[in-house]
């Protein structure tokens, strides 16, 4: 059998015709060797062989044959059954016999499976592959931070990416420029989706999984932990018939579960609601939501202006990036649409001068915008290794948190995060000032930022800790 590794690295590829996977010819590299050529002779008889091919038109070629006729797009790395441990995996991979033959796919295939298996069951949103000048590191990105998995030879690299560019049908060849790809697992009865991004670096190309499964699970709008005030005003804002609604935050701070458990609260309502996103990462049943595709030219401002024909009461844009999708959003929302969307600042305030960035008019602004919240995700103390005790020297019941991490925390004395908010309701003083470019000046004090106050109280209540409050309240500076 002639698997990707050994076409590449041989210069020969087979063309497989019909359901019982006949070779029918062979495609050969200029560089291939008489040896090669006579074995495959000797196998196949009288077959057909290509003239010599050069390195482009052979990669073009592979790439064909094995996204049309390899099994490896079937049926073999989809599912992530039978697992073996990852240490096993990766000792079978680095072994003596396959780096010799390099012609086997099944190491590199179970280690992949192994550390998409692991990174599922830690509740990781991401898996990073990065080759450096000496070594090839595989890391995972858990409640908001980066842990290293595993770090193996350099030569490993290039079987494992190719492995991941073929189950997300990305051009192997091409190793010069960014590419984008996507592969669903199955684990259980939960479909996984995974999203590839590639990258060329330095030290050769590196590869970003952001798995869209067990982390991502609905959660409803009452148990997101915002404060009481700020739930009962953004619940009322959900259910107005039109306006526009903006979660901020910087990546990975919750922005679109927020979305989702909104849509979910008011989907029952008898309303046509719509989305457009980039990626589709939790199925509605009973709503319309629109995949992003920009090498088909289905853009968000595109998809939102195709779903403005489509009689919607709510629409859900999954991010605001540029102006004209702004434009759209809020004028869309000034015509009877409900719209709500995510958009990348730190705070809620923040996102008026953000869409003033995008070069959106004032009044424009002040007229469609309802509220806008700013959320981040903070790490939480591990419930099974936090230890309480009496602050040495007090006279006072004071605590502090002592946190030596366990089996149940991966010994990191963290375990989860918890959300906090900030609320920006859009009242007709804030309206009058919005329009008349007075927030632009900073010229009046509207509200006091509520992020730092929650991290506060939570570091208060021993459920994070006070460097997670820092943190926090650096990101939300010269806003």
């Amino acid at each position: 059998m002639i698997t990707l590794q050994k076409a590449m690295r041989l210069g020969i590829a087979p063309e497989i015709i019909g359901d019982d996977e006949k070779i029918q010819k062979f495609y050969i590299r200029d560089d291939c060797s008489s040896e090669t050529i006579s074995d495959v002779r000797r196998h196949y008889g009288d077959i057909e062989i290509s003239k010599p091919l050069s390195n482009n038109e052979f990669d073009r070629i592979v790439q064909k044959v094995f996204n049309k006729n390899s099994s490896i797009n079937k049926n073999e790395i989809l599912s992530l059954e039978k697992i073996i441990p990852i240490n096993e995996a990766k000792e079978t991979l680095l072994s003596k016999t396959s780096i010799e033959s390099k012609d086997d796919d099944a190491p590199a295939i179970q280690l992949l499976n192994s550390i998409v298996a692991q990174a599922l069951a830690k509740n990781a949103s991401d898996i990073h592959f990065e080759p450096s000048d000496e070594t090839f590191d595989i890391k995972m990105r858990i409640d908001g931070n980066i842990v290293n998995l595993l770090s193996l030879q350099l030569d490993i690299a290039p079987r494992i990416i190719s492995r991941i560019k073929i189950l997300g049908k990305i051009n192997i060849s091409e190793r010069r420029l960014p590419q984008d790809g996507r592969v669903s697992f199955t684990m259980g009865n939960q479909v996984v989706d995974v999203r590839i991004s590639t990258l060329p670096t330095g030290s050769g190309e590196r590869v970003v999984l952001r798995l869209l499964g067990k982390q991502n699970q609905l959660i409803e709008l009452k148990k997101l932990n915002m404060p009481s005030e700020i739930f009962k005003s953004f619940q009322e804002d959900i259910n107005k018939p039109h306006g526009l609604i903006l979660v901020t935050g910087p990546t990975g701070s919750g922005k679109t579960t927020t979305l989702y458990s909104a849509i979910n609260d008011i989907s029952n309502l008898g309303l046509n609601i719509m989305t457009i996103e980039d990626p589709i990462e939790i199925r509605f049943p009973g709503i319309s939501q629109t995949q992003v595709n920009t090498k088909l030219g289905l853009g968000f401002a595109e998809g939102l202006k195709a779903i403005l024909r489509q009689d919607p009461d709510v629409i859900m844009v999954g991010e605001i990036r540029d102006k004209e999708t702004a434009s759209v959003a809020l004028r869309a929302s000034m015509t009877g649409h409900l719209v709500l969307s995510t958009l990348h600042t730190n705070t809620s305030l923040g996102a008026i001068g953000r869409l003033r960035d995008l070069g959106i008019d004032p009044y424009l602004i002040s007229s469609s915008l309802n509220s806008v919240i700013a959320q981040r995700l903070l790490r939480k103390y591990c419930n099974y290794c936090k230890e309480l005790s009496i602050k040495a020297g007090s006279q006072t019941s004071n605590k502090i948190i002592r946190f030596s991490g366990c089996s149940n925390c991966d010994n990191t004395g963290f375990q989860g995060r918890i959300a906090i908010f900030d609320y920006l309701k859009i009242d007709n003083n804030l309206r009058s000032k919005i329009s008349k470019n007075e927030f632009l000046n900073n010229s009046f004090d509207i509200k006091k930022n509520t992020l730092e106050i929650e991290a506060e109280k939570l570091v208060a209540g021993n459920i994070i800790p006070k460097f997670e409050a820092v943190r926090m309240s650096l990101n939300t500076d010269n806003q």
